[in-house]
C-alpha cells in the first residue's frame, strides 16, 4: 500500500512538473497588450512603442498591441496595470508622476511596490513653454513679469513631476500661478490664449515650434535639449533642481522571472534596434535604458527627493 503510494506521489509531481515546464516554455501563447496611460495624440510613448509593437510580435510570435487607458493623472491606467493577471500579457509604460509623485501625495489605490521594474526605457525632454510674443523669453524675465501681472500655468496636475518643477520655480522666483490642470493638456492652450505657460514635452510642442507659434524657456531635464542647445535648464537659470522625467516599463509585481526576462529581453532588444533608435531621435525623446535593480534603486531615491519637495510646497505634509 505504502508502494503504490509513493509511486501515486511521484507520478503526480512528475506530471506536475512536465505540465509547468511546458507552461514556462510555452509563453507567450496569446496577444500581449502595452498599456498606456495618457492620451495617443502626440504622445512621444505611445509613438516609440507603436513602432515597436510589429518588431516585438515578430521576436515573440503573437501579436503585440498598443492600448492607451488615460484618465485620473495616470492613476487610473496604472492601478489597472498593479492589477492585472501577473501572466506577462499585460505590460506598461508609466512615467515617474504615477510611480512616485502621485504615490507621495497619497491619491493611488497602489503602492510603487505594487509593480515590477523590466527598466527604465526613456526620458522626456520636458520643458516651459509659452507662445512665440510673449513678453518673456526665461525664467528671469518670467518672475519678473509675474510679480505685476498674472500668470496662467496650464499643467497635467499637482502630482506630475513638471507641475512640481514648474511649481517650485515660481517659489524661488517669487510669483505664483494662477494654475489649471488638464486631462488633455496641448499647445493650443498657449496659442489660442487660454494660458499663459505649458509644461509639455518638445514632441508635443514641435509643430508650434517649428512654425514660430511657441518658444521655450527653459527645459527641466538636468541637461539641455540636443535640438534646442540655447534653452538653458531651470537648474542653470537657478530656478530649483532638474530632474529626468523618466519612463519605465513595468508589469504586475508577481510576474515570472521567466516570463519578465523574456519579455525585457525582447523589449529592449527592438529598442536598441537602428529602426527604433532612429526613430526615438527623430521624435525628441532621450533613451535612458536600465536594468530592473538600477531602476527600483533611482525610483526609491526619488521618493525620498520628491517628498521633500512637495512637503516643501505645502501639497503634502
Amino acid at each position: 500500500m505504502k508502494k503504490n503510494w509513493f509511486y501515486l506521489v511521484f507520478s503526480l509531481t512528475l506530471a506536475a512538473f512536465l505540465f509547468t515546464g511546458t507552461a514556462f516554455a510555452a509563453w507567450p501563447k496569446k496577444p500581449i497588450q502595452i498599456m498606456i496611460p495618457w492620451p495617443a495624440a502626440n504622445d512621444p510613448s505611445t509613438m516609440v512603442a507603436t513602432a515597436m509593437a510589429p518588431l516585438m510580435s515578430e521576436e515573440l510570435g503573437v501579436p503585440v498591441k498598443v492600448v492607451n487607458k488615460p484618465g485620473g493623472g495616470a492613476v487610473l491606467a496604472t492601478n489597472e496595470l498593479a492589477r492585472s493577471r501577473p501572466d506577462g500579457y499585460t505590460m506598461g509604460l508609466i512615467s515617474i508622476g504615477p510611480m512616485i509623485t502621485q504615490v507621495l501625495r497619497g491619491k493611488t489605490p497602489y503602492k510603487n511596490q505594487d509593480l515590477r521594474p523590466l527598466g527604465l526605457v526613456w526620458s522626456s525632454p520636458f520643458t516651459l513653454a509659452c507662445r512665440a510674443d510673449a513678453p518673456y523669453n526665461n525664467l528671469n524675465e518670467l518672475a519678473e513679469y509675474g510679480k505685476t501681472h498674472d500668470l496662467r500655468l496650464a499643467h497635467w496636475g499637482l502630482g506630475a513631476v513638471p507641475t512640481l518643477i514648474a511649481m517650485n520655480a515660481a517659489k524661488i522666483g517669487g510669483f505664483k500661478w494662477k494654475e489649471t490642470a488638464y486631462n488633455d493638456l496641448n499647445p493650443l492652450l498657449v496659442i489660442k490664449g487660454d494660458a499663459d505657460v505649458v509644461t509639455l514635452s518638445v514632441p508635443a510642442l514641435r509643430d508650434y515650434l517649428e512654425s514660430g507659434q511657441a518658444k521655450l524657456l527653459a527645459c527641466m531635464l538636468p541637461n539641455r535639449i540636443s535640438n534646442y542647445p540655447d534653452v538653458l535648464t531651470v537648474q542653470e537659470q537657478n530656478f530649483g533642481d532638474a530632474y529626468s522625467i523618466w519612463f519605465g516599463a513595468f508589469v504586475p509585481l508577481k510576474t515570472r522571472d521567466d516570463v519578465v526576462k523574456k519579455l525585457s529581453n525582447t523589449f529592449f532588444k527592438v529598442m536598441a534596434t537602428p529602426k527604433i533608435q532612429d526613430y526615438i531621435k527623430k521624435i525628441g525623446i532621450i533613451p535612458h535604458p536600465t536594468g530592473p535593480e538600477e531602476a527600483r534603486k533611482q525610483m526609491d531615491s526619488e521618493l525620498a527627493n520628491f517628498g521633500a519637495i512637495m512637503k516643501d510646497l505645502g501639497i503634502i505634509k
